[in-house]
């Protein structure tokens, strides 16, 4: 980035730059509205979905009791949100991601005019937001931009780093900004268990700063009464190891597990096959050693409250988390190291160390700068190529998870078709409470009041005929009751394929369900472009009563069109 550029140029650079950072965003929330799907997933089916009645249940301790080794306060806050304004539709909790790496976003971009306020490079200190913004949407963290059930991985990042900040603020703020650093650090505990670090780390901040003995003895203090109160009647989850003895066992794996949970990104980057698994070792080596050089410095010239201390409270912070993850994760393999959530944590380290280095970066004589930053606009391109990814489709993974969640309405035990949302069908019992209120993806069109109805008689309707077929019907296995069948339905006289198949028998008996949106390719070609979706897939009482069935395709407003067929055998 030449010093020579007139100020037309550098005009076109800023907007350039900035329009660099907004394309990340904007490409981070196209991810986000595509990924988008109601049915809960995972962890939400029990720890999301039966909150409501957790609460009118079992009061406050619904709020504290523990979320595998984590005790997720500050999300429940969103979950309640979420379930008691929102009907449990989880877009809000997605919303939610976004703001808070939004908020991370300008929490950062406040330290880095503060680090560099001395530099009169402005395009350059430009450039360096527009990075910082790039790092913090990119879409490795998919899973935690795009997953309703992930706010607390967001948050155990973003609050300590605010608790953090406010502590520095406060030296010359006051008592006030000191009592809401002190509070921030309290409600770090509730966001996971890594968070139980910020206050011991706020205390040695107050120490290494020289806060005086009256803020200190209140941090060290509370920093107690944190520990004590999150690990009071904690219980140890199954299958997860210990750091000290993972440590003692395997020191090589948890210390290649930290540098590939640092340099997750630059896997993703590179491609995320042997060069990136190389690559991200090498970046976490290299953190660590441009962290340790930091801090060395830092702590031998300076040990004024500064906002480069900050930062590298939050870097051993990230670091202690890593080094936490290792001994209770790397029992399951270091590629685990790499999974997508963990790369936020490692995404704000580094752009933590960004501006730490950002002074020196600025500083540097121009023909090393130019380098410096040829090689950031390279990464920059590489990490561009995969944020494309976020406009990759999901429509099949979205359509076996509707399924998924017909089968847990239906109490069907289909474990190949729920094993999309939940590992086994111990989520049908999970579920029941709030299915039967109606809650969340069981109050929506087309789920809403089908177990119900099953068995129900509908009244004869005339309706124009559907083209379709029942392709196959095959016993379950785990539920001898329910057969899963597979086909086709389209409406020709509303070129339109319907959202739902209501399965009746000859009598007008409901005796099954299913859910279109199925690609089929072959029908396309048959019939329509417009019936590429028509395909569905559902579940039939396995003794019908009757030899005649009819399939009643259905809307939103009700049936649309029906189609007879022969009982399956």
């Amino acid at each position: 980035m030449s010093v020579a550029t007139t100020a037309p140029q550098q005009r076109l650079l800023r907007h350039g730059l900035t329009s660099l950072a907004l394309l990340f965003v904007a490409l981070a929330i196209v991810g986000g509205v595509r990924g988008y799907s109601v049915v809960p997933f995972w962890d939400m089916w029990d720890g999301y979905l039966p909150f409501l009645d957790e609460v009118a249940s079992n009061g406050w301790q619904a709020w504290w009791r523990q979320h595998n080794e984590h005790r997720i306060v500050l999300s429940r806050l969103f979950f309640w949100a979420d379930l008691s304004w929102f009907s449990g539709t989880g877009w809000f909790l997605i919303v939610v991601n976004y703001l808070l790496v939004a908020a991370g976003s300008v929490l950062f971009y406040r330290m880095l005019r503060e680090a560099t306020a001395t530099s009169q490079r402005t395009l350059e200190k430009h450039a360096l937001a527009a990075f910082l913004v790039v790092c913090l949407f990119f879409w490795s963290q998919h899973e935690n931009l795009t997953w309703g059930f992930q706010s607390q991985f967001i948050l155990a990042q973003l609050l300590p780093l605010t608790a953090l900040y406010v502590l520095y603020r406060s030296v010359q703020g006051g008592t006030g900004l000191f009592a809401l650093a002190c509070l921030l650090g309290v409600l770090c505990i509730g966001t996971m268990a890594n968070g139980i670090l910020a206050l011991p780390l706020m205390a040695a901040y107050a120490i290494l700063t020289r806060q005086g003995v009256r803020r200190i003895s209140v941090l060290v203090i509370l920093a107690a009464v944190v520990v004590f109160a999150y690990f009071h009647a904690f219980v140890s989850p199954g299958g997860h190891g210990s750091v000290t003895l993972t440590l003692r066992e395997h020191p090589g794996r948890v210390f290649r597990y930290v540098f590939m949970y640092l340099g997750g990104p630059f896997n993703l980057a590179m491609g995320e096959r042997g060069l990136g698994k190389v690559m991200a070792q090498l970046a976490g080596l290299f953190f660590l050693a441009c962290s340790a050089r930091f801090a060395w410095l830092q702590l031998r010239q300076s040990r004024h409250a500064s906002v480069q201390l900050v930062l590298l409270s939050f870097i051993a912070y990230i670091v202690g988390t890593a080094l936490g993850t290792a001994g209770g994760r790397a029992l399951f393999g270091l590629d685990q190291a790499l999974s997508h959530r963990y790369t936020t944590p490692a995404l704000m380290a580094w752009a933590a160390l960004a501006i730490l280095y950002a002074p020196a970066l600025l500083a540097l004589p121009a023909q090393r700068r130019r380098w410096t930053w040829g090689g950031l606009a390279v990464l920059t391109l590489l990490m561009l190529v995969y944020q494309v990814k976020a406009l990759q489709s999901h429509e099949d993974e979205m359509y076996e998870r509707a399924v998924a969640a017909l089968a847990i309405e239906m109490r069907v035990k289909d474990q190949a078709q729920i094993g999309h949302v939940f590992p086994t069908t111990d989520v049908i019992a999970v579920a029941e409470q709030p299915a039967d209120k109606g809650r969340s993806v069981f109050g929506l069109f087309p789920y809403r009041g089908v177990r119900a109805q099953m068995g129900t008689v509908f009244e004869p309707v005339a309706l124009p005929a559907c083209q379709g077929a029942l392709d196959t019907a095959v016993v379950i296995e785990g539920d001898s009751r329910f057969l899963r069948v597979i086909g086709w339905l389209y409406d020709p006289a509303n070129v339109t394929v319907p959202q739902a198949v209501r399965i009746l028998g000859a009598d007008g008996k409901q005796f099954g369900y299913a859910m279109t949106g199925k690609q089929r390719d072959d029908v396309a070609a048959a019939i329509s472009p417009a019936a590429r979706r028509a395909g569905y897939q559902g579940y039939l009482l396995a003794t019908p009563a009757g030899t005649e069935l009819s399939l009643r395709g259905e809307g939103p407003g009700g049936p649309v069109c029906q189609l007879k067929l022969q009982t399956p055998t």
